[in-house]
């Protein structure tokens, strides 16, 4: 959701006081329910590692600079995406954005796309979330691709830099899971991203961060709006497909 420059500062204030309390609340109820994995219920994890390792990783090439991690179809990869995306199980974001975040360096390091990891010299990528209709956003509050592509700077900020608002979606439209097939998944999502302020993008790599993807039609309009504005290149990454 976006306000104009007055009403952000007239609500800063309160928006700041509502997560101070709600962080108060969130520690207090994490020292009485302590959170448990949703597969083995083992505490101190919303998805534990062990868990995570037991998804069947995805090794078919997908193309045009996309990487996903594993393979959609199994139930409890299913369950955590599905609580991310729909139940406010915001928590899982840092679990599945770890895996996400080891695929991502070892296509990174495979491609040689940047030289001295960690260093003065290390090159910095832009991290853009697939963004969600503003209809959308007021409804659900987060958009879950957002929460990963931050979870991903918090754990990369020497060569992450995270740009929430730089790709914004125009057009609200159905869910690509609702949609039958490729031909109309293209069409659905045709034309529906642009760029706001193209020069921060000219010029630089991009990182696209998505839960999702499937016929990849969406990653393809998001990558071709970000090449619009000059985009050195961009790779898709997805936590599944």
């Amino acid at each position: 959701m976006f306000y104009r420059e007055n009403s952000q500062l007239s609500t800063a204030p309160i928006i700041c006081l509502k997560n101070k309390i709600l962080g108060f609340f969130g520690a207090a109820l994490e020292l009485l329910f302590p959170q448990k994995c949703l597969s083995c219920q083992a505490e101190g994890f919303s998805f534990c590692p062990r868990c995570r390792g037991k998804i069947p990783l995805e090794t078919s090439p997908l193309g045009n600079d996309t990487i996903a991690v594993w393979q959609y179809n199994h139930p409890s990869l299913q369950k955590a995406i599905w609580r991310l995306k729909y139940r406010g199980k915001r928590e899982l974001a840092r679990d599945l954005a770890e895996s996400l975040n080891d695929r991502l360096l070892e296509e990174l390091a495979e491609d040689n796309l940047f030289s001295n990891p960690g260093g003065n010299d290390a090159e910095c990528y832009l991290i853009i979330p697939i963004p969600i209709h503003k209809n959308r956003l007021k409804q659900r509050g987060y958009n879950q691709s957002e929460l990963l592509a931050k979870e991903l700077t918090l754990q990369n900020p020497a060569i992450l830099s995270l740009k929430s608002n730089s790709l914004i979606k125009t057009k609200e439209t159905r869910s690509q899971v609702s949609v039958e097939n490729r031909e109309k998944r293209l069409k659905n999502v045709l034309g529906t991203f642009t760029v706001q302020n193209p020069e921060n993008i000219r010029g630089k790599r991009v990182i696209v961060v998505d839960d999702i993807t499937t016929t990849g039609a969406t990653f393809a309009e998001a990558r071709k709006a970000l090449r619009r504005a000059g985009a050195k290149s961009v790779l898709c990454v997805a936590l599944a497909h």
